[in-house]
């Protein structure tokens, strides 16, 4: 991925990076107040040579001095150095555990040793180191005094080479060294802010859902034709484009797009379809038949979906006598047909509800009435099922010039659209274009719109969920073979 992908991301997923990134700081702080302060003293001493008849000039005893601070520091936490110091000022601990809490370090090229003593406690941090430094210095002493000046009578007063002296006695600190809970926020914040893009940019790698016009052109391998964004007043009010809002405008720019699909063979009959169930093919059936009778094609809206056809709840008509009326010879064509909107447009009903809508979708008198009311038309819009849940969708859009899939903004992944688009492909079904639902204006919000599908077939004899008469097996007619 390029920079550019990396900032698109964290701009769709800014509110998860500031939510990491402040539990992160809050985690950091809470840790920090639950810890105990810890002081830090130090005491600083200095190591010179102290007779010259040992080291014969101030340059060669500059280095032995040297030299031998080094080893200085390994005995700082020997129990030589830190049981006097347990029994002056009468510590209850180990010299084991007092030798954790003590160090010392020289600083390079230099004949100082800094004695540094960590404590709970800033006075008794103090303490211990003054009485250490002490009690280091003595310790040096006696390590370098074991040989008696050469020269001298038996029994002689040693001569020792070095002179330690303490000059920094170490004093109380005003501040705990840890935790350091400024640096502990700003490192606990940032650690949150990677976390929250790394978050981001795992959750774009695994999310297959389509977002964009392109992912959706990219997985059905067809032209977008528009993008439909999201209305919160969609449940209430399907048919937006009886009213100006972005929404409308969008079917209105499909209703154009839809016209430049093929110039020389413009589609008249068009199937909607989906995926999956919950991607709004209703609405915008609906709305695309609206928006081409409103520029003055004459139009019918067709209701495809015979297993839960919404269509007519939609338009607030009766839909009890419709195709399935027509195919078992029980209704006539002209008699199904219900003007809406003052012959705005004309919409056909599904009718009682069959037990075999495959079947009778893809019979030779369906395709005889799609032939007949093409001819009647300028445009035929068919509201059809989900692709993946049962075929009947592709069935008709074969019957069809051609289909457009509907894919829902977030929700319908690309694996979903490709199968849709290969079972169009499969009957030699034409896809002319795809519609983006559901997409938001400026941030992507929870949608209040949906509906299910229940796609198993009902019991014969008995009534649909919607009221309707459900067709007796015995009263379809045997489907005509295809030419």
């Amino acid at each position: 991925m390029t920079l550019h992908d990396y900032l698109a991301i964290l701009r769709r997923s800014w509110a998860w990076v500031l939510a990491a990134t402040l539990v992160g700081g809050l985690l950091a702080l809470g840790a920090s107040l639950l810890m105990t302060p810890i002081y830090q003293s130090q005491a600083q001493m200095f190591v010179s040579v102290k007779s010259a008849g040992q080291v014969n000039d101030a340059y060669s005893g500059g280095l032995f001095v040297q030299q031998r601070v080094k080893s200085y520091v390994d005995v700082v936490d020997s129990p030589a150095v830190l049981d006097p110091v347990i029994e002056d000022l009468g510590l209850d601990t180990t010299n084991v555990e007092l030798a954790e809490q003590v160090s010392a370090q020289t600083p390079p090229n230099t004949v100082l040793l800094n004695v540094t003593v960590t404590d709970p406690s800033s006075k008794q941090a103090t303490d211990i180191a003054n009485a250490v430094a002490a009690s280091y210095a003595a310790e040096i002493k006696r390590l370098e005094g074991a040989s008696p000046q050469t020269g001298k009578k038996a029994g002689a007063t040693p001569q020792v080479p070095v002179e330690v002296s303490i000059i920094k006695p170490a004093r109380p600190a005003l501040s705990p060294v840890s935790p350091r809970t400024a640096l502990n926020v700003v490192l606990g914040a940032l650690l949150g802010f990677l976390v929250g893009v790394g978050v981001a940019v795992l959750r774009h790698t695994l999310d297959t859902s389509v977002k964009t016009s392109e992912d959706l052109e990219e997985a059905a391998g067809s032209t977008g034709l528009a993008v439909v964004a999201f209305d919160a007043e969609a449940k209430k009010s399907p048919l937006v484009t009886l009213r100006g809002t972005p929404r409308a405008e969008a079917f209105r720019s499909l209703r154009t797009n839809l016209r430049y699909v093929d110039v020389d063979n413009p589609p008249h009959t068009v199937v909607i379809t989906s995926s999956v169930p919950g991607e709004g093919k209703t609405t915008t059936a609906c709305n695309l038949a609206i928006a081409l009778a409103q520029a003055g094609s004459k139009v019918l809206l067709l209701e495809g979906d015979l297993r839960r056809p919404k269509v007519a709840e939609y338009l607030g008509v009766d839909g009890a006598v419709g195709i399935t009326d027509i195919l078992i010879g029980q209704a006539k064509l002209d008699d199904s047909i219900v003007p809406w909107q003052r012959g705005l447009l004309d919409f056909l009903p599904s009718g009682a509800i069959p037990p075999n809508p495959s079947e009778l979708l893809g019979s030779q008198q369906m395709a005889d009435l799609l032939h007949e009311v093409r001819g009647r038309y300028d445009a035929v819009i068919v509201d059809a099922p989900p692709l993946l849940v049962v075929t009947d969708a592709a069935v008709l859009a074969a019957a069809a010039d051609g289909a457009i899939l509907i894919a829902r903004y977030g929700e319908t992944n690309r694996e979903q659209v490709a199968h849709a688009a290969e079972s169009l492909e499969q009957v030699n079904a034409r896809v002319l274009g795809t519609v983006l639902n559901f997409a938001p204006l400026r941030r992507r919000k929870g949608y209040g719109y949906g509906y299910g599908y229940g796609y198993e077939t009902p019991k014969s004899g008995t009534t649909s969920d919607s009221g309707r008469r459900v067709l007796d097996e015995k009263d379809m007619p045997s489907p005509a073979p295809r030419n």
